[in-house]
């Protein structure tokens, strides 16, 4: 107020001194100058005062301009007297100018000031919005409202937000030094529960405002803050309508992630039940039929009961194999399991997965192709040998028997590419990707065992190796599946012990 008052006198001070000081130049000239042109500088010395102070000063610029140009060019000069119809026109049209102009710039003043006060609102708010949408958390709602309020209305607020249990508390974390401590949570309780503000007598308690942040269907929290100046409680209103608003999207945000969380969790146990229901009912038919029929029928042969028992061995494997890749997949996305690493010999993996293989590969021809002198791999073996044990059990699935496989290595700048081909049919257009989605098979209700998790496994098992695993089709037919695995600077060996007696 002091401030203002002070700049009020120097405007009035300036609209004294402006026509003074032309005065004080003019009248050494008054004998060369006509009227005419002293009543035009007159006129520009009241726009110059307009333009620079506002109405007032132009106003007393102009009042002391009529009277100097009277006193002192008018005749009869040093009286106020003006016998001359001309320069009494000439005052009159240099009043209703200097009328006009005062009002037209203060006009454009206003109009300037308006459009920068919404340019500046404008960019608050769009601020504020931006923020909010980058807070993580609901204590970052908190402290990023307190900010905000602080900087634009100088004054101390904090934002209440329901907990769980839909009642309002008062924020756990430490407070910051924009935000407002004693607050009557009853009051702001009373509010957020009767989803409506309380009326204009009652929400300012000890010049502190407790206001109901209104969303589009409900009171999404409550906002309290210090009293503010009367001219800005328009601007406040949109301003906590925006947070309000912002407050709302997140929340049904977040909701919306929850029910997608949601759905995708019971897609995911339908996927399960769908696809072990597949997988186990074949084999958990044959071990009951064939226990039933060894414990009831006495007539059958030593050699019979021994196929039998064989039957429900290879059945009960199969169903152990299958909780075992799901319990896999299971440890290996929630990161429960610790990597075995150790050096080991890509040589070794590769033949350490075809021995336990022999079997299922029967007379297919596996074809090796690798170059010398590959670094040793710092890897679990065990895991690696079970992404090529899938890929090549894939193979044996759904390419002609006796098609022939390709196992290959190409040695990169700081990783090893391995990859294991076949001559089948290829994958569909499309489809490289999704056959790494876990219960994803390419044909659901084929015989063939599986549940879709052995390629999504492949994958786990390769992320956490910090490697790679892409699918595609040969140019010349087939599929290829390539393997990508870091490098490693192997350990130094020991000087007693030569090369040779590695290998």
């Amino acid at each position: 107020m002091k401030a203002h008052l002070q700049k009020q006198k120097l405007i009035i001070l300036l609209g004294i001194i402006a026509p003074s000081l032309c005065t004080l130049i003019i009248w050494p000239l008054h004998s060369i100058l006509g009227t005419s042109s002293i009543l035009i500088t007159y006129n520009l010395i009241v726009f110059l005062v307009a333009v620079r102070y506002g109405r007032t000063a132009s106003n007393l610029a102009t009042l002391l301009s009529v009277l100097a140009f009277a006193f002192f060019f008018a005749p009869p000069i040093f009286s106020f007297a003006i016998t001359d119809i001309d320069n009494i026109i000439g005052l009159v049209v240099m009043l209703i100018v200097a009328n006009i102009t005062s009002n037209l710039l203060d006009k454009i003043r206003l109009q300037a000031e308006t459009a920068q006060k919404r340019e500046n609102q404008a960019t608050a708010l769009y601020r504020l919005n931006r923020h909010l949408s980058d807070s993580l958390d609901d204590k970052m709602l908190v402290s990023t409202v307190a900010i905000h309020l602080y900087e634009e209305f100088n004054v101390l607020s904090v934002l209440l937000l329901p907990n769980i249990n839909s009642s309002i508390d008062y924020p756990n974390e430490p407070p910051l030094k924009q935000s407002l401590r004693g607050v009557n949570l009853s009051i702001a309780r009373r509010i957020f529960k009767e989803n409506t503000a309380l009326s204009t007598g009652v929400n300012i308690v000890n010049n502190i405002i407790y206001l109901p942040l209104q969303g589009a269907k409900r009171i999404v929290g409550v906002i309290v803050m210090q009293n503010i100046k009367p001219e800005f409680k328009t601007f406040l209103h949109t301003y906590l309508h925006q947070i309000a608003l912002t407050l709302e999207r997140l929340h049904l945000a977040k909701q919306a992630k929850e029910a997608r969380l949601n759905a995708e969790a019971e897609a995911l146990r339908n996927s399960l039940l769908s696809a072990i229901s597949h997988d186990l009912r074949t084999p958990l038919t044959r071990i009951v039929g064939l226990a039933s029929t060894l414990m009831d029928d006495e007539l059958l042969s030593i050699e019979e009961r021994l196929d039998f028992n064989k039957v429900i061995h290879d059945e009960a494997q199969r169903m152990s194999e299958l909780m075992n890749k799901i319990l896999d997949m299971a440890r290996l996305s929630g990161g429960a399991i610790v990597l075995k690493r150790e050096w080991y010999a890509l040589e070794e993996i590769i033949g350490g997965a075809l021995t336990r293989l022999e079997n299922a590969l029967g007379d297919r021809p596996v074809h090796i192709h690798l170059p010398e002198n590959l670094p040793l791999l710092w890897v679990d073996a065990v895991l690696v040998q079970q992404v090529l044990i899938n890929l090549l059990e894939n193979i044996t699935k759904y390419t002609p028997a006796g098609s022939p496989v390709d196992i290959s290595a190409d040695l990169l700048p700081h990783t090893l590419k391995l990859a294991v081909a076949d001559r089948g049919p290829g994958i569909a257009a499309g489809m490289e990707e999704k056959l790494f989605e876990k219960f994803y098979r390419v044909n659901a209700e084929s015989t063939l065992d599986g549940i879709g998790l052995g390629l999504s496994l492949c994958r786990s098992i390769m992320q956490a190796h910090e490697g790679t695993i892409q699918a595609a089709n040969r140019l010349d037919g087939g599929a290829v599946f390539t393997l990508i695995l870091p490098l490693h600077t192997p350990p130094p060996l020991p000087a007693d012990e030569p090369m040779a007696e590695l290998a």
